[in-house]
């Protein structure tokens, strides 16, 4: 599966809370080694980590976000993290495409080191763009090693560096949505994860911003707390009657094709190679997950 809908962030502090987060509906989690823990305890809470990856490791797929690289504590973090199998890296503040190849060359030394063959080197990093730079290089980023797998948005520092405002709308990031997912195609990676949304008292508004993102392109969304879970996972779980149709237009298309047809009308829509491929994709995509 090139995206999850759901990765749920929990801290790396609270062992507790990460075991509650693995046996959530979340598709994902992310245990967060950044704004999560204080400078004064960014050891000590590595350590730990390492006995909850440990115990946890196989329950559902689990990211660690480690420190950005411009800090002293990143390359603990990667250690900590790969050593002990986690499925994937979330690299906040990704600026440069060198930035993210520095990690993710670092991940392969971890693997060759640790690893007792290459079918084990396998690792999703995930470069997290928030500031007006990591959008504006995002295809470079997306295109800097074979670990990419994904690139996600972060609205809240991204608007303190442009001085942008927030809005219901969404309107404000309506080009560095845009932005990051063309990226994400014209790199071949998978689609992007949209950006947290921290009202938790607002689910209309929640559900309304995933599908916005869903719209542009977005795969999936980063939350921030259990309760958003199923209105994020009903915006990006495709609905039974565009299953339906999905495969009703697969099967048609693909007859008409054998007959030497290229171009059909399926309940009164034009359904032509395009079309047919955005049936299939979505088809796939649900047999994967």
């Amino acid at each position: 599966m090139n995206v999850w809908r759901s990765y749920l962030f929990v801290p790396a502090k609270k062992q507790s809370m990460i075991g509650k987060a693995v046996k959530s509906d979340a598709d994902s989690i992310i245990v967060d080694l950044e704004d999560a823990v204080a400078h004064s305890e960014k050891d000590t809470v590595r350590e730990s980590l390492e006995e909850a990856l440990n115990e946890f490791a196989g329950g559902k797929p689990i990211y660690v976000r480690i420190n950005d690289t411009s800090t002293s504590y990143w390359k603990k973090d990667l250690y900590t993290a790969v050593e002990s199998g986690v499925d994937g890296i979330i690299i906040p503040k990704s600026e440069s495409k060198e930035e993210v190849a520095q990690v993710c060359d670092e991940a392969k030394n971890i693997f060759e080191k640790t690893a007792s063959n290459e079918n084990e080197m396998d690792l999703k990093v995930i470069p997290l763009l928030e500031t007006a730079k990591g959008i504006e290089f995002a295809y470079e980023i997306a295109n800097s090693h074979t670990f990419v797998s994904n690139l996600a948005l972060g609205s809240i520092d991204l608007s303190l560096d442009i001085g942008c405002e927030l809005t219901a709308s969404g309107n404000e990031l309506l080009y560095a949505r845009s932005r990051i997912v063309i990226a994400s195609r014209a790199a071949g990676i998978g689609k992007p994860i949209d950006t947290v949304y921290i009202d938790l008292n607002n689910p209309e508004g929640l559900s309304n911003e995933a599908m916005m993102a869903k719209r542009v392109g977005f795969g999936g969304k980063l939350i921030i707390h259990p309760k958003q879970i199923e209105d994020v996972h009903q915006v990006f779980t495709p609905k039974e009657e565009e299953l339906h149709e999905a495969k009703q237009i697969v099967e048609e298309f693909e007859k008409a094709e054998r007959q030497g047809l290229a171009s059909i009308s399926v309940n009164n829509k034009l359904v032509d190679y395009p079309v047919y491929k955005k049936a299939k994709e979505m088809l796939d995509l649900v047999r994967k997950s």
